[in-house]
């Protein structure tokens, strides 16, 4: 069983104790990090990209040439990167984070080739899919990356963004209802998704993504006419909102750690917008 994350959760992770609940840190994750790329090396999800070694052909090549090290340092403009795992313990954060990404474009799962049994040598493949190689390093990476004492996962381009708690996975897929003005709304709803979720992200852009959803769900607001609502959609509304408005005063910002609070507050007002479209799509739809 491969390690993704439709893995079962055992009891202490269901209860939220046990050691997953205890963040890895940068040490523990370049361990985990190497085990799941040693993994894939010897399933052969690397020989399109990074070649082989046959008791009779010897170094066979793969797409980055003769010499690995010469590639990634052309690449990330980093050294010491081929062979990893004699490099991997010298590696800070950026790097490995890097390098992460990278072997991700380089995964591929093997399709058709042969078997060399002479010596054991192994599978020699000739044909390659690199969707679903992609697919597999994602599967088992993420569920390292979700423990790092900072989350990150892998989105399907390959790039490292902040991890989504899982209650909130659904919130980011959310489509922009067709009855809403979406060349108005969903360009900029995108924009401030990545800005808030990129890795490299610091405080100053997190607040700004904040302030730009907040930009989106005031004008959005007062077209919601409350008193077409029934009285308990009416008092969540208001609720969400004015939790949203009233802790974006900027005055009251050092009164909260800077992290959890933008994280709280974008969330927040996500899902107000999310919930405003909706409110309005079922206006406008009994209206018609």
């Amino acid at each position: 069983m491969s390690g993704d994350s439709s893995s079962p959760h055992y009891w202490s992770e269901r209860h939220h104790r046990g050691p997953k609940s205890v963040p890895l840190d940068l040490k523990q994750l370049k361990g985990l990090v190497e085990n799941v790329l040693d993994d894939l090396w010897q399933r052969g999800f690397f020989q399109e990209a990074l070649g082989y070694e046959c008791v009779d052909a010897g170094t066979v090549p793969g797409t980055t040439g003769r010499d690995p090290s010469a590639w990634f340092l052309r690449t990330l403009h980093r050294d010491n990167i081929w062979p990893y795992e004699l490099a991997i313990s010298s590696w800070d954060e950026d790097t490995l984070l890097d390098v992460i990404e990278v072997f991700h474009d380089l995964c591929s799962q093997g399709v058709t080739g042969r078997f060399h049994s002479f010596n054991d040598c192994g599978m020699h493949y000739e044909t390659f899919d690199r969707k679903q190689g992609h697919v597999e390093y994602r599967q088992l990476m993420n569920p390292v990356l979700s423990r790092y004492e900072r989350p990150l996962e892998l989105g399907p381009d390959g790039r490292l963004v902040e991890a989504t708690p899982d209650e909130f996975r659904a919130l980011l897929a959310a489509e922009i209802p067709e009855a809403a003005d979406r060349s108005l709304v969903e360009r900029r709803l995108d924009d401030a998704v990545t800005l808030f979720r990129s890795r490299s992200s610091a405080s100053a852009d997190r607040r700004r993504a904040v302030r730009d959803l907040a930009d989106v769900l005031e004008p959005l607001r007062s077209t919601i006419k409350t008193e077409a609502l029934s009285k308990d959609e009416s008092e969540l509304f208001r609720l969400a909102n004015g939790f949203a408005i009233r802790h974006n005063n900027r005055e009251q910002l050092g009164l909260y750690d800077d992290d959890i609070w933008l994280r709280w507050a974008f969330y927040v007002y996500l899902a107000t917008i999310h919930a405003t479209l909706r409110l309005q799509a079922r206006q406008a739809h009994a209206n018609a």
